[in-house]
């Protein structure tokens, strides 16, 4: 991909004709999205999906697909056992960080990368991979879901809709039909959450939508909260659910008071929970910059996709750097290019441990700057600014529409290696920044396929 996203119908984006009028769009997204945590009650609603020429849309799959492979060795080679690998991160082996590893090293190798939503920011040069999620508690693949049903019978109907995507919740699902199979065991699985994790939503709806996904599939499946674990799974005289889905993370349950007891109990039994606390180590930013920085068994067609995709990140240490032609000490380069850079903590979520150089004073940064050198635990990324697209929404009022330039993050997700649908988010007002639903309170959307891009 070379160039923005078109912004307008006419430009290789479909104009799309509404068969509803704003507030019938309105009232089908609130029922659509009911107890799922999104703010189309409080917010200016889209009016409309997210779409991208078929060529752009093909690449974020196929990118993350092969970005997230070398993030997937960067970790197994690293060091030979998983804790020498969170020894290299600056983890120790006994901390809170990873509390769930399995004894089955095999296990935890083979699985590490089933799950992941990269979040990617459209540049003047194309798509940026600023972070991975490699787990099976990020937000998205419902939202996804459910939104591109909306569009489809918004734009469509029995006519047919101008675009298409991948579906995440059957791409899910393929993924657990496929594992069971191969490991020989019941198709049954488990989505072990909690709605807590959906503003504390009232009903389990997020959850139970997926579990009617995999049904559909022949899948025995239920949703368990803690609550229900052990004793749901058929524990301690059986184990129903030899497979399951990890839906939250553990830093959500230990930070609100939630034992992981039960879960280690489950584990304990058998049950393999997927994606395995492996996955996190994916996560850690530190492994992104290390693909930045490059690796001694890195060939130069994975450098070549690193520096097409991923933008320049190193971890914040007192060391010396090269940028943009630029040979200094990482240190000074960091703090006088203040605008041109984003500290990011290695292990966060949300968008929480963020700070953007451009919008913070010269103080702030490098007071950061210090403290990340003292702790260690932090990257730094040059910033990249998204190019705008103009998203109809409505109002304020909730009876027109309108078109506003908003900056979107976009997130493809992958599933066993297949695609999984496209996920968005973005500030309503069009403003850009960090981009997080419950950290900063933006608005969901799905990406699409244009059919004639």
């Amino acid at each position: 991909m070379t160039g923005r996203p078109p912004a307008r119908p006419g430009t290789g984006r479909p104009a799309l004709v509404r068969r509803h009028p704003v507030s019938e769009v309105l009232r089908t997204l609130r029922h659509e999205l009911r107890d799922c945590g999104t703010r189309i009650d409080t917010e200016r609603a889209p009016l409309e999906p997210f779409i991208l020429p078929g060529p752009v849309y093909d690449e974020l799959f196929t990118a993350a697909s092969r970005l997230l492979a070398l993030l997937r060795r960067a970790v197994l080679e690293s060091a030979p056992t998983w804790a020498g690998r969170l020894a290299e991160l600056g983890l120790a082996p006994d901390g809170d960080d990873y509390p769930l590893f399995t004894d089955d090293d095999p296990f935890e190798e083979r699985y590490c990368a089933v799950m992941a939503r990269p979040d990617v920011i459209i540049g003047p040069h194309g798509p940026r991979f600023i972070e991975f999620n490699v787990s099976g508690a990020f937000g998205g693949p419902a939202e996804t879901h459910l939104l591109s049903r909306v569009w489809t019978e918004v734009y469509g109907g029995g006519q047919g809709a101008p675009f298409t995507g991948h579906d995440p919740l059957e791409a899910r699902a393929a993924f657990f039909d496929q594992v069971c199979r191969d490991l020989g065991v019941p198709r049954a699985v488990a989505l072990v959450g909690s709605p807590y994790e959906q503003d504390r939503a009232a009903t389990s709806r997020y959850y139970d939508i997926e579990v009617d996904v995999l049904r559909r599939r022949g899948l025995r499946a239920e949703f368990f909260d803690p609550d229900r674990l052990p004793h749901g799974l058929g524990l301690p005289e059986r184990l129903d659910f030899p497979v399951g889905l990890r839906y939250f993370a553990t830093a959500d349950w230990t930070g609100r008071g939630q034992s992981l007891e039960p879960v280690r109990a489950v584990l304990d039994a058998g049950c393999l929970l997927l994606p395995p606390q492996s996955s996190y180590l994916l996560a850690n930013k530190k492994v992104l910059a290390w693909l930045s920085e490059g690796l001694p068994w890195m060939s130069e067609a994975d450098r070549a996709l690193t520096r097409r995709y991923v933008p320049w990140s190193r971890v914040v240490a007192d060391t010396e750097a090269h940028w943009r032609g630029r040979r200094a000490g990482l240190p000074e380069l960091v703090v006088s290019a203040r605008e041109r850079f984003v500290l990011k903590k290695a292990i966060g979520m949300m968008g929480r441990e963020v700070l953007i150089g451009r919008l913070s004073t010269p103080v702030q940064w490098a007071a950061e700057v210090e403290r990340a050198l003292c702790e260690g635990d932090t990257i730094v990324q040059e910033y990249t600014e998204s190019v705008p697209y103009e998203l109809e929404m409505c109002d304020a009022s909730g009876t027109r529409a309108e078109r506003v330039a908003v900056a979107p993050v976009l997130s493809p997700m992958v599933f066993g290696g297949r695609p999984g649908g496209c996920y968005a988010r973005y500030f309503p007002s069009g403003q850009s920044g960090v981009v997080s639903v419950y950290g900063q309170g933006a608005m969901e959307n799905a990406v699409l396929r244009g059919v004639h891009g």
